[in-house]
């Protein structure tokens, strides 16, 4: 396998003040030894989003029901864990400054944000409310982003909430690692994950094929003669997603949109294309397509570890379909199955729509893609949860990237369903810092 010193066409790497030594990691970390069990993952169900009738909706025992019980475990996590919400919502907001506004206006509101924090603690649940009331004036016609759009405003706005004491307790022991807020967006983008797959991954496991880039809008690299993936380098969910299907015949390339809607930008030639790319509002890689093999369908597998103690633990292991004509997996409406580890195969599906399909389909190289991603994880112990994409090749297992932004955001709806899934993250995030946590006492 090639190994790559130097990211392709010049795309951007961490600076070097915000790696990692040996030195730097936190006096916990220990790699992981080879015989730690992927067999028993910590929490099977954890990715359910389906796994109730009304849980597109977050209206699990009725919308006002739901509603006081969520403002009213905010309002007590706040009020009897002041240092942990604090130190954690200000270590998401600086992040999510680095994110939207960029590193020159993040590097100079650190003071801002620890001014901001006492009152957006106090006014989250508020703010979320009225913005999610703004956006449902019909005059306004303001668009849910695609990953949102199965939940109704109300339940936004829940799930807002719910997000909001996730982003505490990661961004608490990032706080105590003394992460930098800047990692969490530099290790979104796609460039990041392309250069540190193709570094750390054994013979037989392999990076996603970046042919191009639009960066500052300086177009680098090739357009080649096949199918390709055009996304941001930093968005997800499936933002700005797009399938370039080549027509050998005419020598061109059609656009689809990640929810299939065929040419949505008509049919462009290598010039126009890279003009395209160049004109797009966020920074833009082009990937060779990867096609799952035989005879799976459009999919990925998704490894979810957790890095709160000595080593990284597998969370949930899951294959997830794309809908029917679309080349995303991010939606909320995905056909997700469970991972059986007994067998090695795609297990049930945790959808209670589900044909069910896809039950039973072999997946050998599961087990070697969950230890690699424990693996991994291991040498990035800045990130309490990372989400690792990979699709499963005729070649062997691609690996798309890692998610680590916003922290916790693949914690969704599972995580309030129940009163031990709380009381399960605040242990595993919590536990080992000195401080006292039950999660059925915060929950109650």
């Amino acid at each position: 396998m090639q190994v790559l010193t130097e990211l392709p066409f010049g795309l951007r790497r961490p600076p070097k003040s915000l790696s990692q030594s040996p030195a730097d990691r936190p006096a916990a970390f220990e790699e992981p030894d080879s015989t730690h069990s992927t067999a028993v993952p910590l929490w099977p169900d954890y990715f359910a989003r389906r796994g109730r009738e009304d849980a597109l909706t977050w209206q699990y025992r009725g919308y006002w029901g739901d509603t006081a019980r969520l403002w009213r475990n905010y309002y007590r996590f706040v009020v009897k864990h002041p240092v942990v919400a604090f130190h954690g919502l200000r270590q998401f907001y600086a992040a999510l400054t680095y994110r939207v506004l960029g590193e020159a206006i993040g590097d100079r509101s650190s003071l801002p944000i620890a001014a901001a924090t006492p009152l957006l603690l106090a006014l989250t649940p508020v703010l979320s409310a009225i913005a999610v009331s703004i956006a449902s004036i019909p005059g306004l016609k303001v668009r849910t982003p695609m990953l949102f759009q199965p939940f109704n405003r109300k339940g936004w706005s829940n799930y807002c909430i719910m997000l909001s004491l996730v982003f505490a307790l990661h961004g608490f022991r990032q706080h105590q690692r003394k992460t930098h807020p800047a990692k969490l967006s530099q290790h979104s983008a796609k460039t990041f994950w392309n250069g540190f797959f193709a570094a750390e991954l054994p013979a037989g496991h392999y990076p996603t094929r970046i042919e191009a880039s639009c960066i500052n809008k300086q177009f680098s690299g090739n357009l080649p003669p096949c199918d390709l993936i055009v996304k941001p380098d930093t968005a997800g969910a499936g933002h700005r997603l797009h399938m370039l299907r080549w027509d050998a015949t005419t020598g061109l390339y059609a656009i689809d949109g990640a929810a299939g809607a065929s040419n949505e930008h008509g049919r462009l030639t290598r010039e126009e294309l890279q003009d395209w790319l160049c004109r797009q509002p966020l920074d833009m890689i082009v990937e060779r397509a990867e096609r799952p093999r035989a005879p799976l369908p459009v999919c990925t597998l998704r490894i979810l570890t957790l890095f709160s103690g000595p080593r990284p633990e597998l969370i949930c292991a899951v294959f997830i379909k794309a809908p029917n004509n679309s080349i995303s997996t991010a939606l909320f409406d995905t056909d997700v199955y469970l991972f059986d580890h007994q067998t090695c195969a795609i297990g049930a599906p945790l959808a209670t729509d589900s044909n069910g399909t896809l039950a039973g389909t072999a997946l050998p190289e599961m087990q070697s893609v969950i230890d690699n991603c424990l693996r991994l994880h291991a040498k990035l112990p800045d990130h309490v949860q990372i989400s690792w994409d990979v699709i499963p090749t005729a070649r062997g297992p691609v690996y798309l990237e890692g998610n680590v932004f916003p922290p916790g955001c693949d914690y969704k709806l599972t995580v309030f369903k129940d009163d031990a899934n709380f009381e399960l993250l605040t242990r595993k995030i919590l536990g080992r810092s000195g401080l006292s946590y039950s999660g059925t006492e915060l929950m109650r």
